[in-house]
């Protein structure tokens, strides 16, 4: 009997209308954007300034020592960068886990989630799936890691190792636990070469998890930066001259090539100017520990006591000081010290045991206090007038429970000038 239907087509039929459907598709006009609509998807920005007001919005310039935003309505926001403190997106942008070949260089500055290609006497390229081809002076690396352990703890400890631990040599570290001391000669796709007691030894790179330089000789070239900048990847690099150019931040780096950066993987845009110091970039003039069980620990420059990443509140924070109760830090006013600002509360790492008060003083005047603070608390922001004072002082108190698992962060600890 046949069909009363049309009749269903064959494979070749069917073939050639899939190909008419895939013409027609491509031939479509496609829709565009309005300015109105692509303006929407643009990422919106914070602006902290000096004088603790916070202003939010459309990046719309950066260029010639001014910021602009626009904000909603079309209000716009323009900001002296000697008045800027940082730019920070609107979001709560979690950086992301370390899973690939990671490069530590001077100041803090970090490059994570690359690909390490290759070195030659005088340096090393580096691919970035957000900076593009990287080449990078030698001088200016402090080290790297090829296999970045998988535990976050872990991680962070080898991270302070190469960043900060003393080396009077180069030294390599090894999945089956050695490490080797000596002199670093090159890195090629699969193999590191080193000096060890005089003689060339081969490694296959496999084995390898990390290389640490001697960090009294990594050093960048004696230039002032203006910005730091802080991705999602995890990546923080200082910046000179950096201007906004169609939807994406352009920079020359500290060690030499220029960056372009799409405004969506910025994470903070922080202003380096004299208006601004950090007191991670000051030594206390004393600082003093109790503990309530178990040993004391001392305060650390941008990581917390225990030497995490600061993470308050969803954030992840590049700049404060982590401290356990009880901790007092004392710093001098110098000539100029305006203001001191801050952040504080307890790092969500701690878990629900911790407790922890925050006290500040300016001479013998209490200028703030918060009561015993929880991982529950909201971050508590500080504003405290420095005028005729001699000495800044930092309290961390003990909470509800002594000092059990009490990470308390001061994040963007600043001096305004």
């Amino acid at each position: 009997m046949n069909p009363t239907g049309p009749p269903t087509p064959g494979p070749a039929n069917a073939r050639r209308l899939g190909r008419l459907c895939v013409i027609l598709a491509l031939a479509a006009p496609v829709p565009r954007l309005t300015e109105e609509a692509a303006r929407a998807v643009e990422p919106g920005f914070r602006a902290v300034t000096v004088d603790g007001k916070a202003a939010a919005g459309r990046l719309e310039s950066l260029r010639d020592g001014t910021v602009v935003l626009e904000g909603p309505g079309g209000k716009k926001h323009s900001i002296p960068w000697k008045s800027l403190v940082l730019l920070e997106r609107d979001a709560t942008t979690p950086l992301t886990t370390a899973d690939r070949e990671q490069l530590a260089l001077p100041d803090g500055d970090w490059l994570a989630q690359v690909a390490l290609l290759a070195t030659t006497e005088t340096s090393i390229d580096v691919q970035s799936d957000t900076l593009g081809k990287l080449t990078i002076p030698i001088e200016c690396v402090l080290g790297f890691m090829l296999s970045p352990p998988a535990q976050s703890a872990d991680f962070e400890s080898l991270r302070n190792r190469l960043t900060s631990e003393p080396r009077a040599t180069e030294v390599v570290w090894l999945k089956n636990g050695d490490a080797l001391s000596g002199g670093f000669l090159g890195l090629t796709e699969q193999r590191v070469v080193v000096r060890v007691e005089g003689k060339s030894v081969d490694l296959d790179r496999s084995g390898v998890i990390a290389v640490g330089f001697d960090p009294g000789l990594a050093a960048y070239p004696a230039r002032a930066i203006d910005a730091e900048l802080v991705l999602r990847d995890g990546s923080r690099l200082g910046l000179v001259a950096p201007i906004l150019d169609d939807g994406a931040i352009k920079a020359t780096t500290r060690f030499g090539p220029a960056i372009k950066v799409g405004l969506g993987e910025i994470v903070r845009l922080r202003a380096r100017s004299a208006s601004v110091v950090y007191l991670t970039d000051r030594k206390p003039e004393q600082a003093d520990y109790a503990s309530y069980i178990g040993p004391t620990r001392p305060f650390r420059a941008d990581r917390t006591v225990d030497g995490r990443p600061l993470r308050l509140a969803g954030l992840t924070h590049d700049r404060g000081l982590g401290m356990q109760s009880r901790t007092i830090l004392a710093y001098r006013i110098e000539p100029g010290d305006r203001r001191f600002q801050a952040s504080v509360g307890i790092d969500e790492r701690a878990g629900p045991l911790a407790s922890a008060a925050f006290r500040v003083l300016v001479d013998r005047r209490e200028a703030f206090r918060t009561p015993a603070l929880s991982e529950h608390d909201a971050p508590r922001p500080i504003d405290v007038d420095l005028t005729g004072g001699k000495h800044l002082i930092l309290i961390t108190e003990f909470g509800d429970r002594g000092d059990i698992r009490d990470f308390a962060d001061w994040v963007e600890a600043r001096i305004i000038r």
